[in-house]
């Protein structure tokens, strides 16, 4: 662009010169034509190369682009699955849950159609034996009371798997006095008579 600048000059001052040669003129034309080539040359050029750079640039951002659209997929897909596998532990604990529930259900069905009147051989060892009584006393781990169906003592001994309630919440042996009416069950430990729950049904009534 500057040879042609310069050439368009030199033709411009020479035609401003009385007597100037033909010769000169027409070299200077030639001149000016070249620097116009060589101009038209260097934009298509330059045109070609910003073409170039723009398809570059493109290229790469959709290469970014779909690198990070995959990327985000894969995050997606491991988050999905640590859901379902949440899911999972979480069906296979009510799973278990209902199951405890459904086999306790049992237990303490066993244990109404049991009856009886408490007497030690009359059921074996696996087997739970209901009674029905008043409460004499109680003791550390132990319970004493009256069968009310013969009028028998049995003296029933717990441990950290009986389950003491009353009105359906938990209580300690200790909160219940003589007096009290109570329904057990228990299953025989060898020789020792041991509860596996006891209900209170009728606390003793307190004197005003």
């Amino acid at each position: 662009m500057r040879k042609l600048m310069m050439a368009v000059t030199a033709v411009a001052g020479l035609a401003m010169i009385p007597g100037c040669k033909r010769d000169n003129v027409e070299s200077e034309r030639r001149d000016v034509a070249e620097a116009q080539q060589e101009a038209s040359k260097e934009t298509a050029q330059a045109r070609q190369e910003e073409s170039h750079d723009i398809a570059s640039a493109q290229q790469n951002a959709n290469e970014d682009i779909a690198s990070a659209h995959k990327e985000a997929n894969e995050d997606i897909a491991s988050a999905q699955q640590d859901v379902r596998e949440e899911q999972g532990e979480l069906a296979e604990a009510e799973r278990n849950r209902n199951e405890e529930l459904n086999q306790d259900q049992r237990e303490r069905q066993d244990d109404l159609a049991q009856g009886g009147s408490g007497a030690a051989g009359a059921t074996t060892a696996a087997a739970a034996t209901s009674v029905q009584g008043r409460v004499l006393s109680t003791g550390h781990d132990t319970l004493t009371l009256v069968d009310t169906s013969n009028n028998k003592q049995l003296k029933l001994k717990t441990n950290d798997q009986t389950r003491i309630l009353q009105n359906n919440a938990p209580v300690k042996l200790g909160d219940i006095t003589e007096g009290t009416q109570v329904r057990a069950s228990y299953v025989m430990d060898g020789k020792d008579m041991v509860a596996r729950e006891l209900t209170v049904t009728q606390p003793v009534q307190k004197k005003h």
